[in-house]
């Protein structure tokens, strides 16, 4: 991802590196540890009409975040591994984020942010089923980034966790009717009809689950209709939580100091253009696991910058990633709305 960076002078690039690269006391300008990130502030339902809202502020960068629910009709893609249904990825870098940005950089940004989000965060998603293997609910989420003071990938990744785990999700119920032929002329409106179509007559189908249930033999035939689907409004609410929100991903940015072992979180503009080299780290917890139990999943990895990585380091990053993440975790669950 080619973000707009801020223009630095060699001897500030120089200096910044110089003090993250000490081998004891590495130093920042704003006086974090290396390892320090700075406040997160997260509100959830943001927009009162949207199925699922945000507003996440890191640092300085802003996003906010919305979903909105739509039915689609999978009848077979789901078979052929076709999930691009299961949600669509808009972002939108506006002018303030990036002053100096021309209008053609910020639309090539806000595609790189929508690939980096579609790859490594959505296929965490569970489906959202209406009737099972053929219509379900498609999560539209728009992101837009109102202003960058650096880290606008975790940022973006938070924001849109967040609007997930605020989604209110409509229950609902599947609607079919069944008849026989067993009473398609007498009346009971069951079997038959008249125009020959076997159960037209009990749409809802209680009739001919009555006669099915009862009569047993040669001669029974079942008919069936098409599945439709309504709103569940039984309990009076209609909407559920997203099951599983809690397992979600989240980003862990390990900011590489040029020609040094040290890392940092959370960098500001400036340590971004000194230091242009960065792991990214995605972790969810492991199937049937709670956020406080021991082990994460790496869900995605992606390496960003001019400089390579050594393999003899990936390891050890990815343990101390972890840890990181596992922090970040019980941090943003603890705040989900209930």
């Amino acid at each position: 991802m080619s973000l707009p960076i801020v223009t630095l002078s060699p001897s500030e690039t120089n200096y910044i590196i110089t003090s993250l690269s000490h081998q004891t006391t590495p130093t920042r300008a704003d006086l974090r540890s290396p390892l320090a990130s700075r406040p997160i502030e997260i509100s959830y339902g943001v927009f009162p009409h949207a199925n699922g809202s945000a507003r996440v502020n890191v640092g300085g960068t802003e996003v906010i975040a919305g979903i909105k629910l739509e039915v689609v009709d999978v009848k077979g893609k789901e078979k052929q591994g076709e999930e691009s249904w299961r949600s669509r990825v808009e972002v939108d870098v506006t002018p303030q984020a990036f002053p100096t940005a021309q209008s053609s950089t910020l639309s090539t940004v806000s595609t790189q942010l929508a690939s980096f989000i579609s790859t490594h965060f959505t296929p965490s998603i569970p489906a959202l089923p209406i009737v099972p293997n053929q219509k379900y609910f498609h999560a539209n989420i728009h992101l837009t980034v109102l202003s960058s003071n650096g880290n606008v990938p975790t940022s973006l990744i938070l924001a849109a966790r967040a609007a997930f785990a605020d989604l209110q999700v409509p229950k609902t119920k599947v609607i079919t009717w069944t008849g026989t032929d067993a009473d398609g002329e007498d009346g009971s409106g069951a079997g038959v009809g008249a125009d020959g179509v076997m159960g037209k007559g009990d749409l809802s189908g209680i009739k001919a689950a009555i006669q099915v249930g009862k009569g047993k033999g040669k001669g029974k035939y079942v008919a069936r209709g098409g599945e439709d689907w309504d709103l569940d409004m039984d309990d009076g609410e209609g909407t559920e939580y997203l099951n599983g929100r809690e397992s979600l991903p989240v980003l862990v940015t390990l900011n590489l100091v040029p020609n040094s072992p040290n890392i940092f979180l959370d960098a500001t503009p400036q340590e971004e253009s000194a230091c242009p080299s960065r792991l990214h780290l995605f972790f969810r917890p492991r199937a049937g696991e709670k956020t406080g139990d021991a082990g994460l999943t790496m869900c995605g990895m992606r390496m960003e910058g001019p400089e390579g990585l050594d393999s003899g380091r990936v390891r050890g990053l990815v343990e101390q990633g972890s840890k990181i993440a596992l922090k970040l975790l019980e941090e943003v669950n603890n705040s989900i709305p209930q």
